[in-house]
């Protein structure tokens, strides 16, 4: 565990983020910042079509263009499909073309790529690019395409349903013969994607007769494995750096097609090349999520305890799986979690996963987890208003006890710890619930229409590879590293497999490793990740895994380098190494703090690589953050608009490295969280075309449309986390779709089972509201409290 140093310690202090200077006077260095000697141009020639044979493709008008250097084909580069290597006998293993070729699977898809002198002239030569295409039928409805498909998307495989996994424990069937209430509901989460304010890119150069690779990407060392790979190239002729990164929040996680082609045509030409992406391609290319629709039967008691439930996933994919995930994180992740902070003794479920004419679709802040919170939370309101029992209340019959943690759920997470109705009675507390019925009834006299939501979740975090390779996602690495060495001035430089992508990390690394060795924060740097240095390997910064995986490594890195300090240092003073201590930069003698030598004096005489130290951390327990979300939204009748007029949030991440750092990351994951509630939904029409294909059609938010976050962090201790920490940056995500839903159900006095919440829907059932006894008692209204 950290050092104890007392108040002296920098984790748990406020300190401001070392990165932000630099970034707010524009002075990072992104991608599309960096410039070598004779670097070319890409640009991705895409798809028009949703489905389509592809007949013929000519590219003599654009390889004439002026500045065109070449226009590749898929015939030219020879790769082979970027498969996922999956290991689940419940999967279908399907690859993606780098460039289609015989056949085209989505509006966006690449199959051909201009490599000009100029981006300019390389969009123009794109531009010029014929395609010759038959259409074919186009996919797009998942039930159908689970069902009866107009076409077979991945023949020979004679289904387009590429994950099908049921599970059922438990007495399912005796307790919905046994139950008071019994409800089944449809609900539908919005396809969504990431927008990163940094779009994907790619700078690839010749090097040493390898290559040399600058990425915006989350996960580098994936990146560098399917590089070599797919080159066919030695892992040690290949390296992969991070500069800034501009945001990912999953998008970035992956490896994809132009990642590999960049890395080909470098190696083709012997020249160094660079990919930007523009916004029209990253709506429509880069991943997409959340896209389910979730059928849920429940039974409950006449007392508001949940006994079963009986729920039927359909995750709509996209048209290939990404690499190295597949097509496996929502329809796994969401049922598993589900049951959320809930006893739960009798479940059923079949999932699957399956595929359409559309965007790929992988990783975006908090995967699943979002959805598996939305269908519980408006599980527990649909049994308050069956029974008549405040929905608070239900959800207090249901809460797991603090005193039964670690608590393994019915399907196998073990909640490690944690005080689930600690945090309903801070959130309640801070919004005032019992006092919030008055007002309602007040401001519905008034006309006006305002509801409370509340909504509970808990999430998985820092998976490690045990846990990757039962999921059968055997190209994810699971563990993490850190290096550190010490220089003979006494500053230390740590390396991690964990790029930044907005998280402060460059910050909260340096107080961890500070605290640990035992040397003045300002003494402590956090280099860019780099796959050349110590040979480090690892998985990656996604899945809020930070904390716990990159901490970890750090810690251990950091406690073996204090281990020899002290064993050299107590040989230089000639006393007991278990009489000397490291503080402040200074080995010295406990109780004695006169007598010292300075860490750079320890490591000057110390043998040459004695401390330059790599550790590995692979998490061997899921740690769980939670906590409850409650907000007060207003409807108005005549627009359908909600507004929201607060918003609350009491979670427990753990011990807290930094406390503007987790609140920034909180307040963030929120904003995207009501983002999918109220604006976000990416839109295909019924021939397979998106229709939201520019941020005047998909409605990404603006600060004008959000509020401040009203923050309460508990903090029960975390035994399975060597920092003491629990994951932070996607927590945030998982409730506001609920919290929003059941609020604006209680304004409306109607269920709210579908987002974001449809402008249409809302104006008619606020008239609705507002047409019937404006004074009747609440408790009249469906899933109010009284």
């Amino acid at each position: 565990m950290l050092t104890d140093r007392g108040t002296d310690t920098y984790v748990g202090r406020p300190v401001a983020r070392r990165e932000d200077a630099a970034l707010l006077r524009g002075a990072g260095t992104f991608v599309d910042d960096l410039q070598v000697d004779g670097l070319l141009h890409l640009r991705f020639v895409r798809s028009p079509y949703a489905h389509a044979a592809v007949r013929e493709v000519r590219t003599a008008e654009a390889a004439a263009l002026d500045g065109v250097v070449d226009v590749v084909l898929a015939g030219d580069l020879g790769l082979p499909d970027l498969t996922p290597p999956l290991d689940n006998a419940s999967a279908v293993e399907i690859g993606r073309p780098v460039l289609a070729d015989r056949l085209l699977r989505f509006v966006g898809e690449p199959y051909a790529v201009v490599v000009a002198v100029d981006p300019y002239v390389a969009e123009d030569a794109a531009e010029l690019v014929e395609l010759d295409a038959a259409a074919l039928p186009a996919v797009v409805d998942p039930l159908e395409s689970a069902t009866r498909a107009p076409a077979l998307l991945h023949q020979p495989h004679a289904t387009n349903v590429l994950y099908e996994h049921t599970f059922e424990d438990g007495p399912v069937d005796a307790a919905f013969g046994e139950a008071a209430v019994v409800i089944e509901r449809r609900l539908r989460s919005p396809r969504q994607t990431a927008v990163p304010m940094e779009p994907r890119g790619i700078l690839v150069e010749p090097h040493a007769g390898g290559l040399r690779v600058h990425a915006s990407t989350q996960s580098p060392h994936m990146l560098h494995r399917a590089i070599a790979e797919y080159l066919g190239i030695a892992t040690a002729d290949v390296s992969v750096v991070c500069p800034d990164v501009g945001g990912g929040f999953g998008l970035k996680a992956h490896v994809y097609p132009e990642e590999i082609a960049a890395a080909a045509l470098a190696l083709r030409l012997g020249r160094p090349v660079k990919w930007i992406e523009d916004r029209a391609d990253n709506l429509t290319s880069a991943c997409h999520a959340r896209d389910q629709l979730i059928n849920v039967r429940l039974a409950a008691d006449g007392d508001g305890r949940l006994l079963a439930l009986d729920v039927d996933i359909v995750c709509d994919i996209g048209a290939y799986g990404v690499f190295a995930h597949g097509h496996l994180l929502e329809a796994m992740g969401t049922p598993s979690m589900i049951p959320g902070p809930y006893r739960l003794d009798a479940y059923r479920f079949r999932s699957r996963a399956v595929a359409t004419n559309k965007c790929p679709e992988g990783a975006y802040r908090g995967v699943g987890l979002p959805v598996a919170t939305f269908v519980h939370e408006r599980v527990m309101d649909l049994i308050a208003a069956a029974t008549g029992v405040d929905r608070v209340e239900v959800r207090r019959r249901n809460l797991i006890a603090a005193a039964d943690m670690p608590y393994l759920s019915i399907t196998g997470q073990r909640y490690d710890s944690g005080d689930y109705a600690a945090a309903l009675d801070a959130a309640l507390a801070a919004v005032d619930y019992p006092g919030f019925a008055a007002v309602q009834r007040e401001a519905l006299r008034e006309g006006r229409l305002l509801g409370l939501g509340v909504a509970a979740y808990v999430e998985y975090c820092a998976v490690g590879s045990a846990v990757f390779a039962r999921r059968g996602m055997r190209g994810l690495a699971g563990f993490d590293e850190a290096h550190v060495t010490l220089a003979d001035d006494g500053a230390a430089t740590v390396w991690t497999t964990l790029p930044a992508a907005g998280q402060g990390l460059a910050t909260t690394f340096a107080q961890l490793a500070a605290d640990e060795l035992g040397i003045p924060m300002e003494r402590v740097t956090v280099a860019p990740v780099d796959t050349a240095v110590a040979g480090l390997n690892g998985n990656g910064t996604f899945a809020s895994r930070s904390a716990v995986s990159g901490g970890g490594a750090i810690v251990l890195t950091c406690q073996e380098i204090v281990r020899r300090l002290r064993e050299d240092a107590s040989e230089l003073m000639e006393i007991a190494v278990d009489d000397v201590e490291v503080v402040d930069g200074r080995v010295r003698v406990i109780g004695s703090p006169g007598n010292a030598v300075e860490v750079g004096e320890v490591v000057a005489r110390a043998p040459a690589g004695r401390y330059a130290l790599t550790r590995r951390f692979d998490p061997p327990q899921v740690v769980y953050p939670y906590g409850v979300h409650a907000c007060i939204v207003e409807v108005d009748p005549a627009s359908g608009r909600v507004r929201l007029d607060r918003y609350i949030v009491a979670e427990d991440c753990g011990r807290v490295i930094n406390p503007l750092v987790a609140d920034g990351q909180v307040r963030g994951a929120v904003a995207q969280g009501l983002a999918g509630a109220l604006f976000e939904s990416f839109v295909y029409d019924g021939e397979g075309q998106p229709m939201t294909t520019s941020l005047m059609d998909y409605l990404v938010p603006t600060a004008g449309e959000f509020i401040p976050v009203e923050l309460h962090h508990l903090a029960v201790p975390v035994p399975d986390s060597p920092t003491g920490a629990k994951g932070v940056g996607e927590s945030g995500t998982l409730a506001p779709g609920a919290a929003v839903a059941n609020a604006v159900a209680n304004a409306l006095g109607a269920e709210c089972n579908s987002l974001p919440v449809g402008l249409d829907w809302a104006r008619a059932a606020a008239r609705s509201r507002l047409g019937s006894n404006r004074t009747a008692p609440l408790d009249a209204v469906q899933g109010a409290s009284a």
